[in-house]
């Protein structure tokens, strides 16, 4: 009797800390994420984590308003990354089941069926490891982000902050890079470029993206459909 009640008090334990771990991170990031409505964040753990894993630079950043990129440019972004993206919450089934199954088919995680608010949260608040520990992490984020932040925001910052190369981070600081000019000058062929290399920004580069079989694949269906 005194061994149950003991294992009782132990898992009661557990189960508060647990617990209280569980609030402290979601306060904290919807604190965050509430004043990341008005201010922009000023450094994420990729950028962290690229710089101390990785020794890749954080170059200095240009900010662009979402209503500064063409138009088209945000249409082929959703149309490639998340067609449902204005109208799900933060989550596509259909695509989860699906890269849940060619996991299990691959014996780990090669596949995320990540929707842009999926991506955004880890990429905002997380890392880009792939385990199932941060995509429990991400799943949490994202519910918070799609609570007390707008879908137009979101994708302002997705723009900002997802990685297009060694130490870039932003459409218009890889435009700059890249091209030389602001991501509101480039022409419809260049921000097609630009898209195809997010499967893997850093291995290609716009220049390169033809030796990419996934940024070919997604060159192709925006050329289809654009």
């Amino acid at each position: 009797m005194a061994r149950r009640k003991k294992k009782r008090g132990i898992l009661y334990r557990i189960f508060r800390i647990v617990l209280l771990a569980h609030l402290y991170f979601w306060g904290i990031v919807t604190v965050l994420t509430i004043l990341y409505n008005f201010i922009n964040p000023p450094v994420t753990p990729l950028m962290i984590q690229r710089y101390l894993l990785k020794g890749h630079p954080i170059y200095k950043r240009d900010y662009i308003k979402l209503e500064s990129i063409p138009h088209v440019t945000q249409d082929m972004l959703i149309a490639i990354e998340d067609g449902n993206y204005y109208r799900h919450f933060g989550f596509e089934w259909k695509m989860m089941r699906e890269a849940h199954e060619k996991n299990k088919k691959a014996g780990k995680i090669r596949f995320g069926g990540s929707t842009i608010s999926n991506q955004l949260a880890r990429t905002i608040f997380l890392t880009t490891d792939r385990n199932y520990f941060r995509k429990y992490l991400e799943a949490q984020v994202t519910v918070i982000m799609e609570l007390f932040m707008s879908k137009r925001r979101k994708l302002e910052l997705y723009f900002n902050y997802v990685e297009w190369g060694k130490g870039i981070y932003g459409i218009e600081t890889a435009s700059r890079t890249y091209y030389n000019k602001s991501a509101a000058k480039l022409n419809k062929e260049q921000s097609m470029r630009m898209l195809a290399i997010l499967s893997n920004p850093i291995r290609y580069t716009p220049h390169t993206y033809a030796n990419s079989p996934s940024a070919r694949a997604r060159m192709q269906l925006m050329r289809q459909y654009f």
